[in-house]
């Protein structure tokens, strides 16, 4: 089987081949590019006068190749995916600073430890275990949602501080993406029920034998369903939901998008590590993973901080040091 570095090598030589025409005349680059816990080899092809371009990545081509029937039919299939891409991307404006881009700067949390090499050019602030970034939304339609990171340079041209994109985030993200917190219940519902699943009334019926007296887990998110773990900062979504469970809370992160909450009171915060330590390795998408540790809600100081401080610090293999608690009023 052909290795990475020498199948990279040949797509960079033979990528264009497969591409119409039109394209040819661009300029083809791979770069590493940064990802959440990670980053990959991103192939764009820059058009004269363009002001950017589709990116595919290098990484999933291989992946493809070792599955597939040779090299020229994955180049192929990947030329075909780009071009496709090229043809729906809408126009980039010449600069993200339009009027009214500051309406949508927007946040979201990713882990500290696995995402160095994008905090040290971009404005963040720590969160325990986690750190706050910046985005721009520049568009939100069928295809989804485009955005852009906010990094040191666009920061500066916009003339804004760390702390002051902390606080117009914190006014446009729940604007943006209406937080939403339902019971666990509700989501199981809607897997059971899908595309023609089982009938409602049978799986209302599985359900009333889950539930117990009251629900006892509950999703915190968004309407999006896209990065909504960032709202278990917004200590109102975690104030109401422990008042209405008479009980301090903690905090599970499942994902990136979306953490669940439980009664303090329901288990023993280590276990429940455990539990979401293996979940990550087993089920979550490395890209996607947010935390190993679970956070303690307390309703009473209305503060979050760390509930355990496992070996486990990593969402891959790295482990850190973490402080234990975020007092959040203080800036990072």
């Amino acid at each position: 089987m052909m290795d990475y570095t020498m199948f990279k090598e040949l797509v960079n030589d033979k990528f264009m081949d497969y591409m119409p025409e039109k394209y040819r005349n661009g300029t083809l680059s791979i770069r590493k590019v940064n990802k959440i816990n990670g980053s990959k080899d991103g192939l764009s092809i820059l058009q004269k006068g363009e002001q950017g371009a589709p990116t595919i990545y290098v990484d999933d081509m291989y992946e493809r190749f070792k599955q597939s029937d040779g090299l020229e039919a994955t180049i192929k299939e990947f030329a075909d995916i780009y071009t496709e891409a090229a043809e729906k991307m809408p126009p980039i404006p010449g600069s993200l600073l339009t009027d009214g881009a500051k309406d949508k700067i927007y946040m979201v949390i990713i882990n500290t430890e696995s995402n160095k090499d994008i905090l040290k050019n971009a404005p963040h602030r720590e969160v325990n275990d986690t750190s706050v970034i910046y985005r721009i939304m520049v568009s939100d339609d069928e295809k989804g949602i485009g955005s852009a990171l906010i990094t040191n340079q666009i920061a500066e041209e916009i003339g804004m501080s760390e702390e002051q994109l902390f606080k117009l985030a914190a006014e446009n993200t729940p604007k943006l993406f209406q937080p939403v917190v339902k019971p666990m219940s509700q989501v199981i519902f809607g897997m059971l029920t899908e595309d023609g699943g089982m009938p409602k009334d049978v799986a209302e019926q599985v359900l009333d034998g889950m539930r117990g007296e009251k629900e006892m887990m509950w999703i915190i998110s968004n309407n999006k369903g896209v990065s909504g773990a960032v709202n278990m900062l917004f200590e109102k979504n975690l104030h109401e939901l422990s008042r209405g469970m008479n009980d301090d809370l903690y905090i599970l992160p499942s994902s990136i998008h979306e953490v669940i909450a439980v009664p303090a009171s329901m288990g023993n915060p280590e276990e429940l590590a455990e539990m979401v330590q293996q979940v990550n390795m087993d089920v979550v998408d490395v890209s996607e993973r947010l935390s190993n540790q679970v956070y303690h809600y307390d309703r009473d100081a209305r503060k979050l901080s760390m509930a355990t401080d496992t070996p486990n610090k990593g969402i891959i293999n790295a482990v850190a040091e973490v402080e234990l608690v975020y007092d959040k009023e203080q800036k990072r």
